[in-house]
């Protein structure tokens, strides 16, 4: 789903210049990406060698791999919270 319009994703693999067929807005960016996590290390689940600041504009990143669904926004902040929280100790 996109971030900015919530219309779907296309199927299958995105790449660097692709746009939202509807709003047009970009959609290789990490906030698109299942590693993207809030609070960790670079807000990536991956070890990637550069931070990318502007987590939602095009980037050119090796590991972006698009999620399927956005969760909804409340539950995103809940989810993430409790990651961080659960990191603390494991």
């Amino acid at each position: 789903m996109c971030l900015f319009c919530a219309s779907s994703l296309p199927q299958g693999k995105i790449h660097f210049r692709d746009l939202c067929p509807d709003c047009g807005r970009e959609l290789h960016i990490c906030r698109h990406c299942r590693f993207y996590k809030p609070g960790v290390y670079r807000d990536c689940a991956e070890t990637v060698p550069e931070e990318v600041t502007d987590k939602e504009r095009r980037n050119f990143c090796e590991y972006f791999s698009a999620l399927a669904s956005l969760p909804p926004k409340g539950e995103a902040k809940a989810k993430d919270a409790r990651g961080d929280f659960e990191g603390l100790f494991g």
